[in-house]
């Protein structure tokens, strides 16, 4: 017998529980919904099944008694299931009738509770639910039921505290006119919070008696907020230099994730899109290092798939370490040093063609480099090596596979780490619409060229840093076009 496993996956990526994400990292299934941070399942098992059963209004694509059927199912089939949803399990997310489901039929299960939309999104848009003199208390309703069950709005009306509606948007009206009926004051202030965490979060504001008229600017999901307390905005002041930007981040998984966290911590709303996976050939690996002086890496990809060579063929990092390093870059030095290494040559440019040309200088007649690399490297780094009468080995220690997905941009950049996650996008139907494409060099702003006339911005130095570096200019040049006209 297997088990399942009522996850509440918060109100983003970044707000799920450390004992939330761990399950997730473990689970063989994940059965999810529509309002999760869609992210979150990059952190699953390679091989695990993952069954969408989202509902939103309108377009419920999975019956409650469906999804209570297929956690039953994959239980019985002995694996280990994480329900992952929005928010909390049980806060309007029928966690109770699934539990209800599985011990039914005797299924063990466990549960990690969720940070609530009730609370985050108010809080994240200036509004805290409790505030003394303001609000004691804060009552939770949904907006909308699928039962004939209707809520006591005369008790409602009559409560001191705050009064928070989740997923009332199409509803609002009807909520506002019968709490003014049964007795609450029609100046109570209201706000409408669409989209919270997201870069098209909005606050509307107003009184119970004139926010239903203004719904119309909102977009779903959304949250109603009715008290005292939604006179205050205590939205964040400390600014970061890109909150008001979003980027989509395309490439391998690896580099993505490093440059999505970056981008994170200087405030942009990512979207996550590896669109090319590697592919590792260890076969090529030579079986002994010992006629070789230098490892030559141009990509911190070419790093990891090499370590982790050496990690499941159980070969003692002693054998490497008569070897010196060469990194194409910052970005592969760093990727090294994780692995107890330091470069012991860095180019003054990141590109293949100034590492071949200034490594040549450095090495001797007697050294021997064993280049370690993706199968469709740039020649321009042995040409050089050639140039100077070098000896190597160049080892295609991976290849690169399109992931067969459409992208459908909806961000103000899309950044494009190299030539084959440029093809990969547009083979696959990948569509740009307004979103400002971003090359990390000038390889791959060419690849780009025969997909688009739109002009890329290419980033001055070929790592993560440079591409932020590049989007962060662009955007102060933006800002300072506005300020002029």
């Amino acid at each position: 017998m297997g088990s399942v496993t009522l996850v509440g996956a918060g109100c983003g990526k970044d707000l799920i529980t450390i004992k939330g994400l761990n399950a997730v990292k473990s689970a063989d299934v994940i059965v999810y919904d529509d309002l999760i941070d869609n992210d979150l399942l990059d952190f699953a098992k390679p091989k695990a099944e993952m069954i969408f059963v989202g509902k939103r209004f309108g377009n419920h694509s999975e019956k409650q008694e469906n999804i209570n059927r297929i956690l039953v199912q994959k239980a019985k089939e002995n694996k280990k299931i994480v329900r992952l949803k929005g928010g909390d399990s049980f806060v309007f997310g029928r966690g109770g009738e699934e539990i209800l489901a599985l011990q039914c039929e005797n299924i063990p299960f466990d549960i990690i509770p969720g940070i609530s939309s009730s609370i985050a999104v108010p809080e994240n848009l200036g509004i805290p639910v409790t505030h003394r003199g303001a609000a004691q208390s804060f009552t939770v309703v949904t907006g909308h039921t699928a039962t004939e069950t209707d809520e006591n709005y005369k008790a409602l009306a009559g409560l001191n505290g705050t009064l928070v509606f989740l997923m009332g948007l199409h509803n609002i009206k009807n909520i506002c006119n019968r709490l003014i009926e049964n007795g609450k004051d029609k100046n109570t202030a209201a706000s409408i919070l669409s989209k919270g965490f997201d870069k098209r979060q909005k606050r509307i504001d107003g009184t119970l008696n004139t926010i239903a008229d203004k719904a119309g600017l909102a977009e779903t999901p959304a949250i109603l907020v009715i008290g005292k307390v939604a006179e205050f905005n205590f939205q964040k002041t400390k600014k970061l230099p890109f909150d008001d930007v979003s980027v989509t981040v395309t490439g391998t998984k690896h580099f993505s994730d490093r440059l999505s966290d970056k981008l994170k911590e200087q405030g942009a709303h990512i979207s996550t899109e590896p669109s090319i996976e590697i592919v590792p050939n260890y076969s090529s690996i030579p079986n002994d290092f010992k006629s070789y002086t230098y490892l030559a890496f141009t990509s911190s990809v070419g790093v990891k798939v090499f370590f982790d060579y050496l990690i499941e063929s159980k070969i003692d990092y002693r054998k490497i370490c008569h070897l010196k390093f060469a990194c194409v870059g910052l970005g592969t030095s760093q990727k090294l040093a994780e692995y107890g290494f330091t470069a012991d040559f860095i180019p003054s440019e990141y590109t293949a063609k100034i590492l071949g040309k200034e490594l040549s200088v450095k090495l001797k007649s007697s050294d021997n480099v064993l280049i370690l690399r993706a199968k469709d490297g740039s020649s321009e780094f042995t040409d050089e090596l050639d140039k100077s009468g070098i000896n190597y080995n160049d080892v295609k220690l991976y290849k690169t596979k399109a992931i067969e997905k459409c992208i459908d941009c909806n961000t103000d950049y899309i950044t494009f780490a190299s030539a084959g996650s440029v093809s990969a996008f547009f083979e696959n139907e990948g569509k740009l619409n307004h979103s400002k494409p971003v090359c990390i060099g000038e390889i791959t702003a060419n690849e780009l060229k025969k997909y688009s006339d739109i002009k890329p911005l290419v980033a001055k130095k070929h790592t993560a840093e440079g591409i932020i570096s590049v989007i962060l200019e662009d955007k102060n040049e933006t800002i300072q076009k506005v300020k002029t006209k």
